[in-house]
């Protein structure tokens, strides 16, 4: 049964090189690896937030960008709207993407890296972040190896990113308020007062400082399921196993 989003437009973020997957990404975007035989991660990304009620895309591009556009068109034949936005001079990193696709946006949107693989329910982290009218919720995990990762202290009792701590860090003890980032977020339009024009701008590094020394609107929701980064090889290959093995559930 389709589930009706609150939040009906995603970003995905599908711009990167993929050098860590070469040979694999020589002759395609990281995005458009198969996750299964004949099947892009990509095609899972919008089938899956599809099913979760979002009917609109935005898909921004830089790495061999006609893959992309060849397979996916408008989306009609998926079911959806896909917009693209094209960074082939420049790549924008993160916040910089978001900020050229300014007039695409809506007041909320969801926000998914091209390279991830989950099946992580969007609702809970859609309702925390309109009930505090946020400008950001991350969805946040638990860290076998904090060090590799970006992390959020939360307060428990109403989810506010209290302390945001990119890489390289120091921490090697989540405890309970420590957790990882998954890099599946919940954005507000109105995050593009903080993120300069017309040049690339990363969200972890530079927006979120901001939004912690600002106290604007920074939340944090924790979820079990397994989000899987498929940026290396090893990490390929644990995602295709996932893949395969909630597909037969």
């Amino acid at each position: 049964m389709q589930k009706q989003s609150r939040v009906k437009q995603a970003f995905i973020l599908a711009a990167g090189r993929g050098t860590r997957l070469r040979p694999l990404t020589n002759d395609m975007p990281k995005a458009m690896i198969p996750i299964a035989e004949g099947k892009p991660l990509l095609e899972h990304t919008i089938s899956f937030l599809r099913n979760q009620g979002v009917d609109r895309f935005i898909i921004n591009l830089h790495y061999l960008p006609k893959k992309i556009v060849d397979y996916f068109g408008d989306g009609g034949k998926f079911g959806v709207n896909i917009t693209y936005s094209d960074e082939s001079d420049c790549l924008l990193e993160t916040a910089g993407a978001f900020k050229k696709a300014e007039d695409l946006l809506d007041d909320d949107f969801i926000v998914n890296y091209g390279d991830m693989l989950h099946f992580v329910d969007f609702s809970p982290a859609i309702n925390l972040h309109l009930k505090n009218k946020a400008m950001l919720t991350m969805i946040l995990k638990k860290s076998i190896s904090p060090q590799s990762a970006d992390m959020a202290e939360i307060n428990l009792e109403n989810n506010k990113v209290m302390n945001w701590i990119f890489r390289p860090h120091n921490i090697t003890d989540c405890g309970d308020r420590y957790f990882s980032n998954s890099g599946l977020y919940v954005v507000s339009k109105k995050i593009l007062d903080y993120i300069p024009a017309g040049k690339p701008v990363r969200l972890e590094t530079e927006v979120l400082p901001l939004l912690i020394k600002n106290n604007a609107g920074f939340y944090g929701i924790t979820v079990s399921d397994p989000v899987v980064d498929i940026g290396t090889p090893e990490k390929y290959k644990s995602g295709k196993e996932l893949y395969g093995n909630r597909i037969k559930e």
